[in-house]
């Protein structure tokens, strides 16, 4: 989001809204205030040395680690081919090692989100003026110059109305500086701007949050999940308020364990299949599920290569659970071993209750099912709230 391409991520996920990141100790808090300020200058190589430095001053912090992986994240969509695949993967690494230690840590959940899911989120794209504005109000940023670094995102906005995450970046200078009333009118107006801009939704969550007003708190992350279902962070902050109120969510925790690849010089389709399922007397009933769904998922595919017809990849999705499910269940009641991943158990349940769709869109989103998404929330306006109160799951 920092960036004209919208590859980047913000800075402000740790630094300014106090979320459930592993923050530095006072050796390498300000190293890592260097290390913004240089990534922010838009200076990678630099950057990563300094948060090298944090994660030496400080070995139980995920900040310094999350910063890495978000700065490789960065730098792949600058590299080509081999190496961007490689900066990519570095970049994955570094985050999970950053979730070894801060299991919550948003930045590090936020470069895993961006790497899988497979379209960006369709956010407006700034141009070339307001986005210097911007780079510019993030060096002041993070050099702990909010009002400079305020004048800058407000011009930013001038030179393009559209630009949502210029107003979150203007509310943060009032986040920190500890301003609730001004902080909640900007993060306010950027969702005004962009629905969609799930940040803000959460943001101003934090906001209302500060000044106790915890049912417009929970509404707003609500609304945060509704513009973007698979940014954990929101998810998190739900989580937190539902179980300090009594009424706990349990994660789905839904790990592909199949994908389908295409070949992009034969044009055919192949399977990957998690380890744990392959080789000899490996075949158990949890696999043979995800085969099923990816065998599906070729199926599919091919014949819409075949008739030269667009994929429609939530309708594929869930036709494969479907099937797949289909067969488990029909070799069950002939006496075969039943699936045992509660992720799987809890899939079949909300099938079962004709809940497949949402339940899908709620806990495994992905970015090209946006059509589908907005259909289903325009038919189901309090559809959300009404499958976490019923079900009580979480991504």
């Amino acid at each position: 989001m920092k960036t004209v391409g919208a590859v980047g991520l913000s800075l402000a996920l740790v630094c300014a809204a106090g979320h459930a990141a592993v923050l530095p100790n006072k050796a390498a808090e300000p190293l890592v205030s260097e290390a913004n300020v240089l990534v922010a200058q838009g200076k990678y190589q630099e950057g990563i040395a300094k948060f090298q430095e944090a994660a030496k001053a400080d070995p139980a912090a995920s900040v310094p680690l999350a910063g890495i992986a978000n700065v490789l994240f960065k730098a792949s969509f600058n590299a080509k081919g081999d190496a961007a695949a490689r900066l990519r993967q570095q970049a994955e690494s570094v985050a999970r090692q950053a979730l070894t230690l801060g299991a919550d840590d948003p930045l590090a959940q936020e470069v895993l989100r961006n790497l899988t899911d497979d379209k960006p989120a369709p956010l407006h794209m700034p141009n070339q003026a307001a986005w210097k504005a911007m780079q510019e109000g993030e060096v002041l940023f993070q050099s702990n110059k909010p009002e400079e670094a305020l004048a800058k995102y407000d011009e930013s906005l001038r030179l393009d109305p559209l630009y949502s995450t210029a107003e979150v970046n203007a509310g943060d200078c009032f986040f920190v500086q500890k301003k609730w009333p001004e902080a909640e009118e900007r993060f306010r107006k950027a969702t005004e701007i962009e629905p969609l801009n799930g940040q803000a939704w959460r943001f101003l969550a934090d906001a209302l949050g500060w000044q106790g007003k915890w049912s417009a708190y929970e509404t707003a992350l609500f609304n945060g999940v509704a513009a973007q279902p698979n940014q954990l962070p929101t998810w998190d902050k739900l989580a937190s308020f539902r179980n300090k109120q009594g009424y706990p969510l349990t994660a789905l925790n839904l790990k592909r364990r199949s994908r389908v690849v295409l070949d992009p010089e034969s044009g055919k389709f192949t399977i990957k299949l998690d380890s744990d399922f392959t080789g000899a007397g490996k075949q158990v009933p949890d696999g043979a599920l995800w085969l099923a769904v990816a065998q599906y998922e070729i199926n599919a595919r091919s014949k819409n290569q075949q008739e030269k017809v667009a994929d429609q990849p939530f309708a594929i999705e869930v036709q494969a659970w479907r099937a797949g499910l289909a067969i488990i269940d029909e070799t069950v009641a002939n006496g075969g071993a039943d699936i045992s991943d509660p992720a799987l158990l809890n899939l079949r349940m909300l099938a079962k209750d004709d809940q497949l769709e949402a339940g899908l869109m709620l806990l495994a989103y992905r970015e090209s099912w946006r059509a589908e998404f907005e259909a289903w929330k325009t038919a189901h306006p309090d559809g959300i709230r009404k499958f976490v109160n019923t079900y009580a799951m979480r991504p």
